[in-house]
C-alpha cells in the first residue's frame, strides 16, 4: 500500500478510530483492516503476517519517568516501528496501552521472521529524548489462507504471551494454531507486563 493510500485510509477514519498519542489507528480500526486483508488474501492468495509488539514493563517505566515521558516514548516507538519496515501507517495500530499491532507483508516464514526481528531491533535502538531505552516482546502469526482475522490475532497474542513467559525482550513466531508443549498439550498462557 502506498503512503498516499495509507494517508487516505487514516484520513477517512473517524476521530475515535485514531489513537490520540501515536496517531496510529486504534484496535477496532485495525481489526477492520485485518478483516479486509484476510478477504483480499483469500481472493489474491497474498501472504501476510500479524505482529504484536508489546513494550516490556511499561507500567514501571511510566511510574519511574512519568506519563509525559511515557507518552513521548509511545509516539517515538510508533514512528520507529512504522519506519523500520517502511510499513504504511494504515498497517499499524496502537493495539492497547503499551502494545502495537502491525500487518506485515511476507511471502515466506523467513521473510516474516526477518521483519519481526527488524521491529525488535528498532525498539532496542530507540532512545527517548532523556536517553532511556526500552525493550519489547513480539508475537507473530503468519496468516493461513481461510483463517479468520480473530484466529490470526489469537495466535499472535498467544505467541506474544510465550515471549513474555520465556523472559521478555524476544520474538516468538507462531508455528501452530495454538502454542504446544513438547508432549503435545496446549500451553495455558496469560499476559504479564
Amino acid at each position: 500500500m502506498s503512503e498516499t493510500a495509507a494517508r487516505g485510509i487514516l484520513t477517512s477514519l473517524r476521530q475515535s478510530d485514531v489513537d490520540p498519542i501515536t496517531r496510529l489507528m486504534g484496535r477496532q480500526a485495525f481489526i477492520a483492516c485485518l478483516e479486509d486483508r484476510v478477504a483480499r488474501a483469500r481472493r489474491e492468495v497474498v501472504r501476510f503476517g500479524v505482529a504484536i509488539v508489546d513494550l516490556d514493563e511499561f507500567k514501571k517505566f511510566n511510574l519511574s519517568h512519568g506519563l509525559t515521558c511515557g507518552d513521548a516514548a509511545l509516539r517515538g516507538v510508533a514512528e520507529q516501528l512504522v519506519r523500520t519496515n517502511s510499513t504504511p501507517r494504515a498497517d499499524a495500530a496502537r493495539y492497547d496501552g503499551n502494545a502495537f499491532a502491525m500487518l506485515l507483508e511476507s511471502a515466506s516464514a523467513e521473510e516474516l521472521s526477518r521483519s519481526a526481528h527488524a521491529l525488535h531491533g528498532a525498539v532496542a535502538k530507540f532512545r527517548t529524548t532523556e536517553g532511556l531505552a526500552l525493550s519489547a516482546s513480539i508475537g507473530v502469526a503468519h496468516a493461513r489462507i481461510g483463517e479468520t482475522a480473530e484466529a490470526i490475532l489469537m495466535r499472535a497474542e498467544q505467541t506474544l504471551y510465550l515471549a513474555k513467559q520465556f523472559g521478555r525482550n524476544r520474538v516468538e513466531i507462531s508455528a501452530s494454531a495454538a502454542p504446544l508443549r513438547v508432549d503435545g498439550s496446549v500451553v495455558a498462557l496469560r499476559r504479564s507486563a
